[in-house]
């Protein structure tokens, strides 16, 4: 499962904010894994809303968003620090949808740079002696 959320406060100095959310779920593969170090690949569909300001036909702005379905394919490299915790830096291909200056509903592509820690469930927080 991936949750993302972004937000740009002041989107091109209009005193609107953009924001995007995210919501993916996939398979993830491991291709190469060992104690400490793993690389791992997903492939992710669900949906994003994408919100904020948008130039119109009258050279002024509007605010409108699109909440569509988007995708994601990627991958990285995960770090175990202990038994219950790890940090994972990944690069995806991410396609979501927004709404363009003639107020259609667009799709856009992205690369997204994702750091992010893991917390494994049902794994000792210590390590045993």
């Amino acid at each position: 499962m991936d949750l993302s959320y972004a937000r740009a406060p002041n989107a091109f100095h209009t005193g609107y904010r953009m924001e995007a959310i995210s919501y993916l779920l996939g398979p993830v593969f491991y291709p190469s894994s060992g104690d400490s170090l793993s690389t791992y690949a997903h492939v992710l569909v669900g949906g994003a809303r994408v919100s904020g300001p948008f130039p119109n036909a009258n050279g002024g702005l509007s605010v409108g968003y699109a909440n569509y379905p988007a995708w994601a394919i990627g991958g990285g490299a995960e770090y175990r620090i202990s038994p219950a915790f790890g940090f994972r830096v990944g690069v995806d291909y991410l396609h979501t949808h927004f709404v363009n200056s003639s107020r259609a509903v667009r799709g856009q592509n992205d690369v997204r740079i994702v750091n992010s820690f893991v917390y494994y469930f049902g794994e000792s927080i210590r390590n045993s002696r």
